[in-house]
């Protein structure tokens, strides 16, 4: 009798527990059996991406130095270049393949993740701190020394197409590597120049040069993603131009502002949301695997 009651107090304790617990794949709470809300849309291989981060404008970090002449004067030069922080922002789409190449269908292998665009503003700022020594025409030694310094602070409209490949860690986690073209024109050229550099373009010209505006390059990004669900997906990476198009410098991707080379970073976070299809007609009734089977006569 004592065995009797206490299997139904079980019985009784195992239904009150089940009934207070959604086990319908796509319960409303969060914690359920089957791992939460069930995703049953279908989206477009077709998406919205933005992406924003800092700036900075990476150069040597020893100092350069000139010795010249001025009338029976000689003097050094020393030239010290420094990137300054500064800020992107763009918006575009991505694409992913909708059909495998003959090559990656025989080889088993995927060569493009996929494919995305932007266009926006970055905002690229440098500096360089020229130190102008007087020489001791006997001795060389330093009479006295003046300091000074420019600043520069472009901004420029951008586009960009990049081809990522992913690898991925697991089911959520991923490296991206991208390459790509971007397109920049300088639409906001504000500098400081130092004097002593003016002074001595008068003596050397090709001491002192600025890049033109259109600047044309092709870049390497390395970066790590996390799958957010089926829709969407967050990439923190990193943005560097690894050869330069426009102007053509001998494959070198600088570009030149003073008497100096610059190197633009751009550290990045992008979100993209890929599009939600649109069903004709009624919705289509999801089954499950052995209901499948049973349709394709397995």
């Amino acid at each position: 009798m004592k065995l009797m009651s206490f299997l139904g107090l079980l019985l009784f304790a195992s239904a009150s527990l089940f009934a207070q617990r959604d086990l319908t794949p796509g319960g409303k709470k969060n914690k359920e059996v089957f791992g939460g809300a069930a995703d049953f849309s279908e989206y477009r291989p077709t998406g919205v991406q933005i992406s924003l981060g800092p700036t900075f404008m990476l150069t040597r970090t020893a100092p350069i130095t000139n010795r010249y002449t001025i009338g029976n004067r000689l003097f050094d030069l020393m030239i010290q270049p420094d990137g300054l922080p500064g800020v992107f922002i763009e918006a575009g789409m991505v694409h992913y393949p909708r059909k495998q190449s003959k090559l990656s269908k025989k080889l088993k292998y995927i060569f493009v993740s996929y494919v995305d665009w932007g266009v926006g503003f970055k905002l690229l700022r440098g500096q360089e701190t020229t130190k102008n020594t007087a020489l001791d025409p006997v001795t060389l030694g330093g009479i006295g020394s003046t300091f000074q310094s420019g600043k520069f602070n472009n901004g420029f409209l951008s586009a960009r197409a990049t081809v990522h490949k992913n690898f991925y860690i697991g089911k959520k986690y991923f490296i991206d590597n991208g390459l790509g073209v971007n397109l920049d024109f300088n639409v906001m050229r504000t500098s400081e120049a130092s004097p002593y550099t003016l002074a001595l373009q008068a003596f050397e010209p090709s001491i002192h040069r600025f890049h033109k505006p259109l600047v044309a390059q092709i870049h390497y990004e390395l970066g790590f993603g996390i799958r957010l669900n089926r829709r969407s997906f967050i990439v923190a990476s990193a943005q560097i131009p690894i050869m330069g198009i426009y102007e053509w410098g001998g494959r070198v991707s600088a570009m030149k502002w003073f008497n100096s080379n610059y190197v633009p970073l751009l550290i990045k976070v992008k979100y993209v949301r890929l599009f939600k299809k649109k069903n004709k007609g009624c919705a289509p009734a999801f089954t499950n695997e052995q209901d499948r089977n049973t349709m394709n006569g397995k």
